[in-house]
């Protein structure tokens, strides 16, 4: 009996293996795939690195295989377009794989969720997170508030002289603004992160990044699919926590809803799909989402910022000298109505989110049909994966990549070759929220604290795989302009 299963295993790994590399799905090239596998042992701890490596070996647009899913990776911005945006209709839908099926409750989320769920919810939501919604609303008026909170704990850092870190206050800024949209509430700046909210959350926060960072073999192999569920089903998911956190947010609301004034977006969103009985579970997912991105997206980005900030002593005094021509000496308060004044701070925050872009590798898409896209034909079930990391490092469309220049956002707009927030429908919901959070942040830093190495050494900038790309934790030297 034990030989006759050695020998189904050892056909199906010969049926797999020929499968990936002898059948040609569209004579696109790539690496060799390993059966069962594929090639996930070639994106390693980094996968946007892998992928940029493949695309330097292979061009910006090849074949993988992720596991069992034949992928396409995709860092070409004319087949971006086309795909993206062109035809978006037939690339609207995510994988369904075990990771997004656990963090999103069976695809129920906006993030994961199929075309018919998607095109209920998004308009919901994305009408908060609109410029002209942002500017007509306390949206502005609560970022502001929020950069001041973060300014007020930074100065204790200035006055003690202790070493700041800069990553739970981030984190802390960058979810109570998430916090206040959704559920009208925060998180106090002197809570530590073994405490509170902030304790509750972080740690499921964590693993779910954790888990979403890594080219999980469950998510790809299908053998591997029911062992995984059953081990779900016995031991339950970091989720799990994060739902009881919100299910008792949305139950207050529910008691407390005042359907003519909604005070925030849960209370928008129970008005909203009151009258849709199937969508009704899905509020307390769709807020997950949203606490999720709001943990880790702009809070990075400013993180980041800091740390080039530091690292870049020279840039970070044309950043304050352009904040005082616009501001005024001795002022230190920019508004998010200076943005077009500041040209040079803006493209210092491009420049940050081209060099460390916020999700390098976008969300997957999968093909409903088979298309034909110019040259290329594009299998029915074909994963397509955006190489947003190898685009913005690419030298024919950026000169000197590696290096942190942002006088090229002055020069060039390259709009074609920057999609720090992906391209299409689907697209980021709070990409507007993000740049105004990011450019307050960054702007009020800089207009009121001068940033260095804590031990007089550059920072390490080697990056830290996530549900973003964040650096790994650092020090700063922090003195009061």
């Amino acid at each position: 009996m034990i030989y006759f299963i050695l020998f189904i295993f050892a056909l199906y790994l010969l049926l797999s293996f020929v499968n990936k590399n002898l059948i040609k799905k569209n004579g696109l090239n790539g690496p060799l795939a390993l059966p069962l596998l594929g090639n996930l042992h070639n994106l390693g701890d980094l996968p946007h690195i892998g992928l940029q490596r493949l695309a330097q070996k292979y061009g910006n647009v090849y074949r993988i295989w992720m596991g069992d899913y034949f992928s396409i990776v995709v860092s070409d911005p004319k087949l971006l377009r086309e795909v993206w945006v062109k035809n978006n209709s037939n690339f609207i839908n995510r994988p369904k794989t075990p990771t997004f099926n656990i963090i999103s409750k069976n695809f129920t989320n906006l993030a994961a969720s199929d075309e018919e769920t998607w095109s209920i919810v998004r308009p919901i939501v994305s009408g908060h997170f609109t410029k002209t919604k942002l500017k007509k609303s306390s949206t502005n008026h609560l970022v502001t508030e929020q950069t001041n909170q973060l300014i007020q704990k930074i100065q204790e850092f200035s006055k003690s002289g202790e070493i700041f870190m800069p990553r739970s206050y981030c984190k802390k800024y960058s979810m109570n603004i998430i916090f206040n949209i959704l559920f009208n509430m925060q998180i106090p700046y002197d809570e530590s992160t073994g405490e509170g909210t902030l304790g509750r959350l972080i740690v499921p926060i964590e693993k779910i990044f954790k888990r979403l960072a890594s080219a999980n073999p469950v998510d790809f192999v299908d053998l591997l699919v029911p062992f995984y569920f059953a081990y779900v089903s016995l031991f339950g998911t970091e989720v799990d926590e994060l739902v009881k956190f919100t299910e008792v947010i949305y139950q207050d609301h529910l008691d407390k809803l005042d359907p003519q004034n909604p005070k925030d977006l849960l209370d928008t969103l129970l008005v909203d799909l009151s009258t849709k009985q199937k969508y009704k579970s899905q509020i307390c997912i769709i807020c997950i989402d949203f606490i999720l991105a709001g943990t880790d997206t702009s809070a990075s980005s400013i993180e980041w910022f800091m740390l080039f900030m530091a690292n870049n002593p020279t840039i970070q005094q044309k950043v304050f000298n352009e904040l005082e021509s616009v501001i005024g000496q001795g002022n230190k308060v920019v508004g998010i109505d200076h943005q077009m004044q500041t040209p040079y701070l803006n493209a210092v925050i491009k420049e940050v989110l081209r060099i460390k872009p916020i999700a390098p590798m976008g969300l997957p898409r999968i093909a409903k049909e088979s298309i034909q896209i110019d040259d290329l034909f594009i299998p029915k079930g074909t994963q397509l994966i955006q190489n947003i990391y190898s685009l913005h490092h690419d030298e024919s469309y950026w000169g000197n990549p590696s290096t942190f220049m942002p006088e090229r956002f002055l020069d060039q707009n390259h709009t074609e070759y920057y999609i720090p927030f992906s391209l299409g429908a689907r697209n980021c919901v709070g990409k507007d929220l993000a740049n105004t959070s990011i450019f307050s942040a960054c702007a009020n830093l800089i207009s009121n604290f001068k940033f260095s190495s804590s031990n007089g050494q550059p920072i390490d900038d080697t990056d830290v795989f996530g549900l973003t790309i964040h650096p790994k934790l650092f020090g700063l030297k922090v003195e009061q302009r």
